[in-house]
């Protein structure tokens, strides 16, 4: 349906039939394509529809230049393009025009590609696994901002159904063709790509790496340098200064490139472990996988490794023994390195110091063991004090040595004590014995405690039968004077330190019971006088 606009202020013109009173009638567009976004140069087809009039298609807003004159209009869109919509009457150029923009979106790049994995199940057959996102930088140029998808037809590829697992994918032929469906994630176009897959026959060297274990630890762990074992796995392959080595715990990590370890490794099962490494090109294919296994080697256990032995210097130049106190295990042998230059299990010496052993085993590891031979020696027994003659008799031992001493009265086997003293002494004759604790022996020495008895019996009982000064005798006051008197002061006899003793007599007649004075004068100047009794 038109409109009606009057045209007036020009003069009639008979060629053209117009007249003042002139009506014209200007269509209008009723409905026009929306703007439109393509992926890639393709054909569009723009549609317009108006109230049965021509529409006519330009360039731009204001040229008489008309591209099409129906509906619909189909074009082939190289770039982003905006096209004028007239509704014309009769091929008029006036009235106003109406764009539409149709956006062409540049298509992801899409690179064929290849991908080369190792065949290492040991079968040798071409099938192994595959993750194919190890191929993306390659199949994309490194594009961001997109997501892939993989098919096994070119089909399903193009129709988005039964997609595979790109992460865990087993090749069904060796080569074998998938396409990767790659999308931009703003426009949503899509590209599709070819990715090869390969497996490789290549195979590289497997290696040890062999620790041995820590020293006062023993439990089977050890941190590993991975890349130690580079050298020995890439021996003998050409230009492998152009190979990559990554590790893995498992096979199908080192397949599928999933959760490399760390250079810088502690095995986690003690003893011995197997890994893998993944040998790969610069282009992301793998060259070969190979085993690595680690070794933790046990140390050689030793009984008391750090110890001390005595030397007892009063038994020079007598030698002792000292041992290695290696432990073996099985069949495993053991070499000796010691301190001295000897190479033998044990060694004789006779001087203190201290010695060290290293005690390596067939697996090459070594413990060292460390002895030190420290002095002891039989005790000098330098002076024994005698503080006698009292209530509570006490004697001192004093003694010199090398070693660690203990003391015993008149027994050889004890008991025995720490202190050198001894308290409650009886008068009489006794002998010390200073026992060495570190085994260098024991010394001994009589000594006296003087006493003077304070009755005696006379009876012929044989007990306390004579009267006599206790602690003296042959060696100790020996010539000591005695003498005893009657309670007048009456000397009565002259005591031999060296004899029995006085018997109770007088003149051969038996002394009545009574209390009898007694002085004494010691060889060593001291001076003792007091009484006892006569018992009958």
């Amino acid at each position: 349906m038109g409109y009606v606009v009057e045209y007036g202020g020009l003069p009639d013109d008979p060629e053209l039939n117009i007249s003042a009173s002139t009506e014209f009638r200007i269509p209008s567009i009723l409905t026009i394509t929306d703007d439109l976004s393509t992926c890639g140069a393709e054909e569009v087809s723009l549609t317009a529809t108006v109230d049965g009039e021509t529409v006519l298609w330009f360039t731009s807003e204001t040229s008489n230049l008309v591209l099409n004159d129906g509906v619909p209009f189909i074009v082939n869109v190289p770039t982003t393009t905006t096209f004028w919509a007239l509704a014309s009457v009769n091929g008029c150029l006036t009235g106003p025009r109406t764009p539409v923009t149709i956006t062409v979106n540049e298509l992801p790049n899409a690179n064929d590609s290849t991908l080369t994995q190792c065949d290492a199940d040991g079968t040798a057959d071409g099938i192994t696994l595959f993750n194919l996102n190890e191929a993306n930088n390659t199949l994309t140029g490194g594009a961001t901002n997109v997501s892939i998808q993989f098919f096994e037809s070119l089909a399903d590829a193009q129709n988005n159904i039964r997609q595979i697992d790109e992460t865990n994918y087993t090749n069904t032929s060796n080569p074998q063709t998938v396409f990767a469906q790659i999308t931009d994630n703003d426009t949503g176009c899509i590209s599709v790509a070819e990715l090869v897959l390969n497996v490789s026959t290549t195979s590289a060297n497997n290696a040890t790496l062999e620790v041995c274990d820590e020293d006062g630890i023993q439990d089977g762990f050890h941190l590993f340098t991975l890349s130690n074992a580079n050298n020995e796995i890439l021996n003998g392959i050409p230009n492998s200064n152009d190979l990559d080595i990554l590790y893995y715990a498992s096979t199908e990590d080192a397949l599928l490139e999933l959760n490399p370890l760390n250079n810088d490794y502690t095995n986690v099962i003690p003893g011995s472990q197997i890994i893998f490494a993944r040998i790969e090109e610069s282009n992301n294919n793998c060259f070969g996988i190979s085993q690595v296994q680690l070794i933790v080697n046990s140390l050689p256990v030793i009984v008391n490794p750090d110890t001390s032995v005595i030397y007892c210097l009063n038994s020079f130049p007598e030698t002792i023994t000292l041992e290695s106190n290696a432990i073996s295990v099985g069949s495993d042998s053991f070499s000796y390195n010691w301190s001295t230059g000897e190479t033998t299990p044990n060694i004789e010496v006779n001087q203190l110091g201290t010695f060290t052993v290293e005690i390596t085993n067939s697996s090459g590891c070594s413990s060292v063991r460390t002895i030190t031979v420290v002095a002891s020696d039989i005790a000098t027994i330098e002076e024994i004090t005698v503080n006698d003659a009292t209530a509570n008799n006490t004697v001192t031992i004093d003694v010199s040595g090398e070693g660690d001493y203990e003391f015993a009265l008149d027994s050889a086997g004890g008991p025995f004590q720490d202190e050198n003293i001894f308290t409650n002494v009886s008068p009489g004759f006794h002998t010390v014995f200073v026992r060495d604790r570190n085994g260098c022996g024991v010394v001994s020495q009589l000594f006296s405690v003087i006493g003077f008895p304070q009755f005696f019996t006379p009876n012929g009982d044989s007990f306390n039968d004579t009267w006599q000064i206790n602690g003296v005798g042959e060696g100790f006051n020996e010539n000591s004077l005695i003498y005893i008197f009657d309670r007048f002061g009456k000397l009565i006899t002259q005591i031999n330190p060296r004899g029995r003793g006085w018997d109770g007599t007088f003149n051969g007649r038996n002394l009545p019971e009574s209390d009898y004075w007694f002085r004494v004068q010691l060889e060593d100047g001291r001076v003792f006088s007091g009484h006892f009794s006569l018992i009958r």
